[in-house]
């Protein structure tokens, strides 16, 4: 059973671990088809992609998949709202008002723009999910946009996140109880937001030395940039951030280590070495499972 899952896992990514199961993806190169699996701990089967989504929500997918459909969209647009810099200072607007300060007054007649999706799944490579205080909190990769469900699993924020010089694209999220932490792979970030407003209280940037001249000008307090003697002593393409057991870790890909986080100094702890690149790492039945690009 092992040598299959790792066979069938060596094109995969996104684990997903629930109370009982763990599902995954597997891209067949050769057939240029991807397959979706779930594995109870003993036995392995197949499964279709619309139960691999609704193993990401358990029970809620059937509540907020309804909130996402065409026929919803006037109020997804009503409570969508993005994150800017004005003045050096970060802000939270509408989406009208976003229109209109990027574009003018009359950007309608002169634009054919929405950065809310005809299909709000149909271009997205992947969504991460993560609970913090009962409520369910959705990230659609690439686009950085957080989609924020209450307890009662309505769709309460649609957010643009700000990106910066700081960190890009953000691939993972995940919750320590109190805020939400995301990683940033292309530009070696590692960002903690405020829950609900999703305002950026603290970011780790680890850069090397020969970096440094002239990039300390103008960082802002909530910047934390860390300068590496070497690449171990940072991170180097930080694929996956998880919260088991009240710590923080991290998938160093390119370091191809599995590393502890400290999150009020941004230190790297303590560390697992691998011989392989880690791509997800989450705990299943009490015992750890890590991706890489060799298998599971």
């Amino acid at each position: 059973m092992k040598n299959f899952m790792k066979k069938l896992h060596s094109n995969g990514h996104s684990l997903i671990q629930n109370e009982n199961t763990l599902s995954f993806v597997s891209f067949s190169e050769e057939e240029d088809k991807t397959y979706y699996y779930q594995y109870n701990g003993e036995n392995l089967k197949e499964i279709s992609k619309k139960e691999y989504v609704e193993s990401k929500f358990g029970d809620k997918w059937d509540d907020i998949s309804s909130q996402l459909e065409e026929s919803n969209y006037s109020y997804i647009e009503n409570i969508a709202k993005c994150w800017i810099n004005e003045e050096g200072k970060r802000k939270l607007i509408s989406l009208s008002e976003y229109y209109i300060n990027t574009f003018g007054e009359n950007w309608e007649d002169k634009y054919d723009i929405n950065i809310i999706p005809h299909n709000i799944f149909s271009d997205v490579t992947n969504f991460m999910t993560c609970a913090i205080r009962n409520e369910t909190i959705c990230l659609l990769w690439p686009h950085n946009i957080i989609l924020h469900f209450n307890e009662d699993d309505k769709l309460v924020q649609y957010i643009l996140l700000e990106t910066s010089d700081y960190y890009d694209t953000l691939y993972k999220i995940c919750s320590d109880g109190q805020a939400v932490w995301g990683v940033s792979p292309t530009l070696n970030s590692v960002v903690k937001y405020k829950f609900p407003s999703f305002e950026i209280e603290k970011i780790y940037r680890y850069m090397p030395y020969e970096e440094l001249p002239g990039k300390s000008e103008g960082i802002s307090n909530e910047i934390n940039v860390i300068y590496c003697e070497n690449e171990l002593t940072g991170l180097n393409y930080p694929e996956y951030i998880s919260y088991i057991d009240e710590k923080l870790y991290i998938c160093d890909m390119e370091n191809k280590r599995i590393v502890t986080f400290n999150p009020n100094s941004g230190k790297i702890e303590q560390y697992i070495s691998l011989n392989s690149k880690p791509f997800e790492f989450l705990k299943y039945k009490n015992q750890f499972v890590i991706q890489t690009d060799t298998g599971i």
